[in-house]
């Protein structure tokens, strides 16, 4: 079948740079879709990770600790947050400092730290378990910080991604002006799946969670909801009409940058335009091979055991 998509939202080559409550609209779009589920994606992270006490687990992208803390705390684990700035660090450190169980009763074994994503700053094959949330897709090189995720991991320890996917219902342009206000590029499942397997996971297994939890309660509602909310006020069209006004000149630039907008924001409303994937596998203990015909790394098999004598 023939695939199909709107071609709603004009050339992104008129967009002057949003307004930030732009940015805030969008992303609570998106994300908002998920973000009534976050104790069940919690709870199965930690199940993918098998978490548990006297494990070290790496969360990459981790923002400001949510998922570090939640980690930390329900399993008992020591949780490792990594993310490139500096400023959610801090945030995350202090939303631990100042929590009430911890002032009561410190007992969570979590520490962060700066760093980028595709250069994690700690050795070969440290933890028992790592994830890479969102924010590994705003990387420079996402398929280098999946990589680096792998790296860091035991051999057979399990590696989760937790990623936006493009779906079918968005166009090239609007996927471009998508990634502008997200901060981030979502990638096709597939190409997910390819960098784990070419930084050498194996057993590859994936949940969808555009819906929600599979099995659970759909989010649709939510999703509508947050479409419902996300309308442009006329005070934030003349904030994007300014700014196209002052960066192309003209009223005509200026009512399609405010056009641009709303019709991403209703393409945003459809559930198949972005998807919301867990991704998970198991980092292979041995070396990989590079095919000889395509140079793309291949996972090789056990070495063969000796005879007996």
């Amino acid at each position: 079948m023939r695939e199909t998509r709107r071609d709603s939202a004009p050339a992104p080559s008129a967009a002057a740079p949003p307004a930030p409550a732009i940015l805030r609209l969008v992303q609570l779009v998106v994300l908002g879709r998920w973000r009534g589920t976050g104790e069940q994606l919690y709870r199965e992270v930690a199940r993918l990770t098998g978490a548990k006490t006297g494990q070290e687990i790496l969360v990459s992208g981790s923002g400001e600790g949510l998922s570090v803390e939640w980690l930390a705390r329900r399993t008992g684990a020591s949780v490792t947050g990594v993310d490139p700035d500096r400023e959610r660090v801090e945030r995350a450190e202090a939303r631990v400092r100042h929590s009430p169980e911890e002032r009561a009763s410190p007992s969570l074994t979590v520490s962060y730290q700066a760093a980028p994503l595709d250069d994690l700053p700690h050795e070969t094959a440290v933890f028992d378990a790592a994830v890479g949330e969102p924010a590994i897709a705003a990387a420079a090189d996402p398929a280098r910080a999946v990589a680096e995720l792998v790296r860091v991991t035991k051999p057979m320890g399990p590696v989760v991604l937790l990623e936006l996917t493009w779906g079918s219902e968005l166009t090239a342009p609007a996927r471009e002006l998508l990634v502008q206000r997200l901060g981030l590029r979502p990638h096709l499942l597939v190409e997910w799946k390819r960098m784990l397997r070419d930084a050498g996971v194996v057993d590859v297994q994936v949940q969808d969670w555009t819906s929600g939890e599979p099995g659970g309660a759909s989010t649709l509602g939510a999703a509508r909801d947050a479409a419902d909310a996300a309308h442009l006020t006329w005070q934030q069209k003349v904030q994007i009409a300014t700014r196209s006004w002052r960066k192309w000149g003209g009223w005509r630039a200026a009512r399609e940058a405010v056009q641009q907008e709303v019709s991403l924001l209703r393409d945003l409303a459809d559930e198949r335009a972005i998807g919301f994937q867990v991704i998970r596998g198991v980092k292979w203990p041995y070396e990989r091979e590079i095919h000889p015909e395509n140079g793309r790394p291949v996972v090789a098999p056990p070495p063969s055991s000796p005879p007996p004598p």
